[in-house]
């Protein structure tokens, strides 16, 4: 009869080597063997920061009607989308070096001056937020709200349609991406929002919600992809003369008794890596769906 080792030894080889071979590797918090998911924080998308700026000025100021453009690359779109866009009163460009100084601080006003109270703030020409949005999310820059009837002559596929929108809403709506090289991806599309509240079902994460919202008419021909580094600048403006186009029920203001238009700049203030390019996941903070800087 062969000698048979103490039972506790066996025991003891027994956990010794199950334990070495649940060992997780050092270092890589989401190998750990049993650990309660319940009490592991869930890793969440990285933020991206946006700033988000309207200016407002007189019709007749040359220096953001005309000559701000000069500075403003409009090249970044190709020749089609252009065109499109001029023939619905709008106008887009990007900014990737320093402006001049007199169409800077237009542009980039200090925050300083906009002074304490909403009441000082009332009185500036311009309205500026900083965003923290989540890649790929839908959010919606509202540019004009509360028209009761909304007439717009568009042109589309070489034809101009009129149409009329009760209780519209000019808005862009706008999602951003990391790139792989540290750029942010912004992607801009002109939308009205119209008539009465209605119920539908929606499509999302693999599961079907009931959303009440407004009908939309999305101008998908005039829609924006670009990629900015950090600081660069997205400019949206308005093109043309006063009218009933797309540019104008967005970005001129309507009644009053001063004829003043507004300029939209969006600046991506951090870089970005692509997900597919990192390994670290950072917690992020809450994202705006809605914002209104008018």
């Amino acid at each position: 009869m062969r000698p048979t080792a103490p039972w506790p030894v066996v025991c003891l080889l027994a956990c010794a080597a199950g334990c070495h071979a649940l060992e997780a590797p050092r270092g890589d918090p989401t190998l750990v063997v049993g650990a309660d998911p319940a009490s592991s924080p869930a890793p969440t998308p990285r933020t991206i920061p946006v700033e988000i700026i309207f200016v407002r000025f007189d019709e007749h100021d040359a220096t953001l009607r005309d000559e701000a453009w000069n500075a403003i690359d409009e090249q970044a779109c190709d020749e089609a989308l252009r065109r499109r866009l001029a023939a619905n009163g709008l106008r887009v460009g990007v900014v990737t070096g320093d402006l001049p100084p007199q169409i800077a601080e237009r542009i980039l006003p200090d925050r300083s001056a906009a002074g304490p109270g909403e009441a000082a703030a009332a009185e500036q020409p311009f309205s500026r937020r900083l965003l923290r949005l989540l890649p790929g999310r839908r959010s919606e820059i509202i540019a004009a709200s509360g028209i009761e009837e909304l007439v717009l002559l568009e042109t589309g596929d070489g034809q101009v349609r009129g149409g009329t929108y009760r209780d519209a809403t000019g808005l862009f709506s706008l999602q951003v991406r990391p790139a792989a090289d540290g750029r942010v991806r912004i992607d801009l599309v002109p939308e009205i929002k119209h008539g009465p509240l209605e119920r539908s079902w929606v499509g999302e994460d693999g599961m079907f919600r009931m959303e009440t919202s407004q009908r939309r008419h999305r101008r998908e021909d005039l829609a924006l992809g670009l990629e900015l580094r950090a600081g660069g600048l997205l400019v949206v403006g308005c093109a043309g003369d006063k009218g009933a186009a797309l540019g104008d029920a967005l970005l001129r203001d309507r009644g009053g008794h001063r004829a003043t238009m507004r300029m939209l700049v969006i600046r991506p203030l951090g870089r970005t890596v692509d997900p597919l390019f990192t390994e670290s996941v950072t917690v992020a903070e809450d994202g705006a769906d809605v914002l209104e800087v008018r």
